[in-house]
């Protein structure tokens, strides 16, 4: 029978199967956890109860002020956190070891005789281990007992040591990561406030609004439909989000859809089967093809025939197409970008658009800001203008304020052809305020252009029509002159002035 009996060595001085059900408790609890104040707080918690400590503490180890600073204490005794005291001795000691300290009896242990924290508390057994990360002490776990000290013995150290390692991974993966999503967001809304798109020019807050929009609508791969006024540079928001996206290696195609006949533009974007129509003496691919992987650009979608619209959705939603004189069903990988600076919903209520294929076009919609409501970016698009043209123009603050004063109809084209048309009219290398020439028509200001019933109460559909009009009357009824004059498609200007009966 004496056989059976294990003495108080053999008892407390052997890690047991309960102290290794306790390990795996503790990881599958910490395996949970991702945030550093929970780990502890649970530690904490679950190694009190394992150790029948009654003070428990996380100090961690200020590296840069050589100092200890607790930031986690628990109590099962009558004090308050607030009231514990630590002994220094033992963090150093675990500091420079980085091996768990274990005493038995601090009361009668030399190491702990001046420690005046352990004979003011009257601490019977103190157990420290450290946490260890990338070499370094990060903290101390500490545990004191100033009752009952049976539990704190060998067996306990080996136990908290072998936890330690496994605590010390997990806590280090918890912080690696919210460093890692810190940095991330920094760069983030780095990324955010310094978008520079080389394409684009601009410091303007408009257009770093525009830039951020850029950079966000890239990471994606939705349809954007792109919108603004004729000249404010639709085509190079799109080659941007192109540039910036996943699809930058494969090709980029832009494809104009005004004056366009519709069999003409559906040969351009299905392609053609040998014999499908006259003319058609071999099999040729459409732009949907020979964009695969990439992106289309179709600009002025308010523009595609109404019996396009619908083979286009199809492509939208299934990636699917027929080329003309076929009916095999191919398939292309296309990112759709769209711009139109006409009213589509407008066009919608007239029949002349298909809501459904707005939608699919508008997942994302960017509006491409007019240069008068960037004015402030002026001098910096002249600047890039003269460079490209000639490196040694120069432009006055006279005729630099002739220009910051217009309010630019034609937009950021319009200030681009008419610094081309100052350079040539330079005498010294200095553009001057008599250099630029505005056209008559867009030198005025609207409320000249207007008949006075239309200067105060006017709509935005009476104001084009009478422009529409003056332009048409301007170039003695050529529509060819007025629409690229105004900047529009031949077929817009067409309709309006079948529509004004002109």
């Amino acid at each position: 029978m004496n056989n059976h009996i294990v003495e108080p060595a053999e008892r407390y001085d052997k890690l047991t199967e309960k102290h290794l059900a306790s390990i795996y408790k503790l990881t599958r609890q910490m395996s949970s956890l991702s945030d550093e104040e929970n780990v502890l707080d649970t530690l904490l918690n679950q190694l009190i109860d394992e150790t029948g400590a009654e003070v428990g503490a996380f100090i961690f180890y200020d590296r840069e002020n050589d100092a200890f600073v607790p930031r986690s204490i628990i109590t099962r005794d009558h004090q308050s956190p607030e009231q514990v005291q630590f002994s220094q001795t033992v963090f150093r000691k675990v500091l420079e070891s980085k091996q768990a300290v274990l005493s038995f009896d601090t009361l009668t242990d030399e190491q702990y005789a001046h420690s005046q924290s352990v004979i003011l508390n009257q601490i019977h057994s103190i157990l420290a281990f450290p946490l260890i990360i990338k070499n370094q002490v990060y903290g101390i776990l500490y545990f004191d007992s100033r009752k009952n000290r049976q539990n704190f013995n060998e067996a306990a150290r080996q136990f908290l040591s072998l936890f330690s390692a496994i605590a010390s991974l997990a806590l280090e993966q918890i912080i690696v990561k919210k460093k890692f999503e810190s940095e991330n967001i920094v760069l983030r809304n780095q990324l955010d406030r310094d978008v520079h798109i080389p394409t684009m020019v601009g410091e303007s807050p408009a257009m770093k609004q525009l830039f951020t929009m850029i950079s966000k609508v890239a990471r994606s791969d939705v349809s954007v439909l792109i919108t603004g006024e004729n000249g404010t540079g639709k085509e190079l928001v799109a080659r941007a989000i192109h540039d910036l996206s996943d699809r930058k290696d494969k090709p980029f195609i832009a494809q104009y859809i005004g004056n366009l006949p519709a069999s003409i533009l559906e040969s351009e974007l299905f392609g053609y089967k040998k014999g499908a129509f006259t003319g058609a003496t071999s099999d040729r691919i459409g732009l949907f093809e020979a964009a695969d992987g990439g992106t289309l650009f179709l600009d002025e979608i308010g523009d595609l025939p109404f019996e396009l619209q619908a083979k286009l959705l199809r492509l939208l939603q299934n990636k699917e197409f027929k080329r003309l004189g076929e009916t095999i069903i191919r398939k292309a990988d296309v990112r759709i970008l769209a711009a139109t600076n006409q009213d589509l919903h407008q066009l919608i209520k007239e029949g002349k658009f298909r809501e459904d294929l707005y939608y699919r076009l508008n997942v994302v919609r960017i509006n491409v800001p007019p240069l008068r409501e960037r004015k402030s970016d002026i001098p910096l698009l002249v600047q890039t203008f003269l460079k490209n043209i000639d490196p040694n123009l120069r432009i006055s603050n006279e005729a630099l304020k002739k220009l910051m004063d217009y309010d630019w109809p034609g937009n950021v084209r319009q200030l681009e052809n008419l610094i081309r048309r100052a350079s040539i009219l330079v005498s010294d290398n200095v553009i001057q305020p008599e250099d630029i020439q505005f056209d008559d028509l867009d030198a005025q200001p609207l409320q000249n252009l207007l008949p006075k019933n239309l200067e105060n109460e006017a709509t935005l559909e009476e104001i084009k029509n009478y422009i529409i009009k003056k332009r048409l009357e301007l170039f003695n009824g050529n529509r060819t002159k007025a629409a690229k004059s105004l900047d529009i498609s031949l077929r817009s200007i067409q309709l309006k002035a079948k529509e004004l009966g002109l």
